[in-house]
């Protein structure tokens, strides 16, 4: 039994990429998703699709550049469940001069957001993950 399905996430795509696996099945909940949503709309995935076999996981797609390259160089957690991370928006501002190399997803009262859209939303919140 997996208690963080968010921290399953990140280390199933990291060991699919080190494998250089197509795909990698996932936990499913409603964060995942959304964390995964957000994947897809920045480019790092080339999409996911509920698993027929087992409703309770996912099928990512992973991508790779056509040398073979991964699309995700890293991705890891910040918050943890013994450790949450909170940032403001004043504090993600000084995210934001990194943003075209690194992609901050956040927990916010707005949802699951990406660092634009909750600079856009003046909104802070928890840090979730963080992908290079």
């Amino acid at each position: 039994m997996v208690n963080n399905t968010l921290s399953d996430l990140y280390v199933r795509i990291k060991n699919g990429y080190s494998l250089k696996l197509e795909e990698v099945l996932v936990l499913r909940s409603k964060t995942v998703i959304r964390v995964l949503d957000i994947l897809l709309l920045e480019g790092f995935i080339r999409g996911y699709s509920f698993n027929v076999k087992d409703s309770n996981k996912i099928k990512v797609l992973l991508k790779y550049s056509a040398t073979g390259k991964k699309a995700i160089r890293e991705i890891k957690g910040v918050s943890t469940s013994s450790r949450r991370l909170y940032a403001s928006v004043d504090i993600l501002w000084g995210f934001y001069s990194e943003s075209d190399t690194v992609c901050l997803i956040l927990s916010t009262s707005k949802g699951v957001i990406d660092l634009k859209t909750a600079l856009k939303l003046n909104v802070g919140g928890e840090l979730l993950c963080l992908i290079r």
